[in-house]
């Protein structure tokens, strides 16, 4: 019986953003017995998302161009060889260029990148330094569609070279609740660190409707350093305690039981867990049109599609969903339905280990 191939995944830091968690879900669920995966963080890291069975090695970089750098890349080769790594994946530019570079050192058989958003991020520097390194990589994964082609197109990446494999769930861990004839909370789950999530027009969506729906309580999950600003918009729109920052909260679904209509009004967005949160919830989404939330949501069949930067459109959207009992249950209980067959970890773990045999087969 063959041994299992080792992977090794490399990732600037493991905290509780979308993209660690969708990593720290996967090495969790990886068959064991096929594969044997390992970990190597850049910088530090949570610990608690880390599962007990991964080895993990933390190599402490300052920075690329620095002592600290040259001494984390030549350590990340060793790991690679030492262990027999077949595949190594990568998450984030840093991690992708230390661990693109060390696993071409090391002759690692299979090298992977990941890209899991639009590119918002990016400096012309680093797509300089970037894209040279895409062309030694033996593919990508990519969490939608339209991340897949942006990075083809922006890139110039054959499609080919290029795996959709959109995020994954437990499913069966976030309740159904069928949805109140009468609406008390709509809230978006955000993170206040990044302009780029729009969580400002949620509060003004907020301040259009408040008059309109006196019954009905705004809420914000997530925090960061946008929060201050963020609540001083909200005073100046008279919401007072009728908008209410939660900030950070370990259980999301049971915050998502109590909501009527959830938000996501980024301007940019690679595939939100957030917004796969609401549609297993029953929690009707209304969402900006693009990236990925065009390929989570189908407009009118199982959410309701935005322009992204339209305040105005937001709320009359989470209008039309707080004034039609009829319209929420029709969306929500088909949001659920489509996304338990679509976003489950079985059917994301599955793809992965599908394209790691495909791959290892081939080189």
């Amino acid at each position: 019986m063959k041994s299992p191939a080792g992977i090794l995944y490399v990732i600037d830091t493991l905290r509780r953003g979308g993209t660690e968690l969708q990593l720290a879900g996967l090495i969790a669920r990886l068959d064991r017995k096929r594969f044997s995966p390992r970990l190597i963080t850049l910088r530090d890291h949570e610990v608690d998302v880390l599962p007990p069975d991964c080895p993990h090695l933390e190599l402490g970089m300052d920075s690329l161009a620095s002592v600290t750098g040259l001494g984390a890349l030549n350590r990340l080769r060793r790991e690679l060889r030492t262990h027999d790594i077949r595949i190594c994946q990568t998450f984030f530019q840093d991690a992708t260029l230390m661990g693109g570079l060390a696993s071409a050192w090391a002759r690692t058989p299979v090298r992977l990148g990941s890209f899991r958003d639009l590119g918002f991020w990016r400096t012309r520097r680093q797509e300089l330094v970037l894209r040279p390194l895409y062309r030694s990589l033996t593919g990508f994964i990519a969490n939608s569609t339209a991340v897949r082609d942006h990075f083809c197109s922006h890139d110039h990446l054959d499609p080919a070279r290029v795996t959709v494999i959109p995020n994954g769930l437990d499913t069966a861990a976030i309740p159904f609740r069928p949805p109140r004839a009468v609406p008390t909370v709509v809230g978006i789950v955000g993170n206040l660190t990044r302009p780029v999530k729009r969580i400002d027009l949620f509060v003004e969506a907020a301040g259009r409707l408040a008059a309109a729906h006196p019954g009905v309580r705004w809420e914000v999950v997530g925090d960061g350093g946008l929060r201050p600003a963020l609540e001083d918009q909200a005073r100046r729109l008279g919401l007072g305690d009728r908008l209410v920052f939660r900030g950070r909260c370990p259980d999301v679904p049971a915050i998502l039981a109590t909501w009527d209509v959830g938000v996501l009004c980024s301007d940019s967005e690679g595939f939100s867990n957030a917004l796969l949160e609401y549609l297993l919830a029953g929690c009707v989404a209304v969402a900006t049109d693009v990236g990925g939330n065009r390929e989570a949501v189908q407009h009118d069949r199982t959410g309701l599609l935005v322009p992204t930067g339209d305040a105005q459109a937001l709320a009359a959207a989470v209008d039309r969903c707080l004034g039609d009992h009829a319209l929420r249950t029709r969306l929500a209980e088909a949001a659920r339905t489509d996304a338990v067959s679509r976003f489950d970890w079985n059917t994301c773990v599955a793809a992965h280990e599908d394209l790691y045999r495909r791959l290892l087969a081939d080189h």
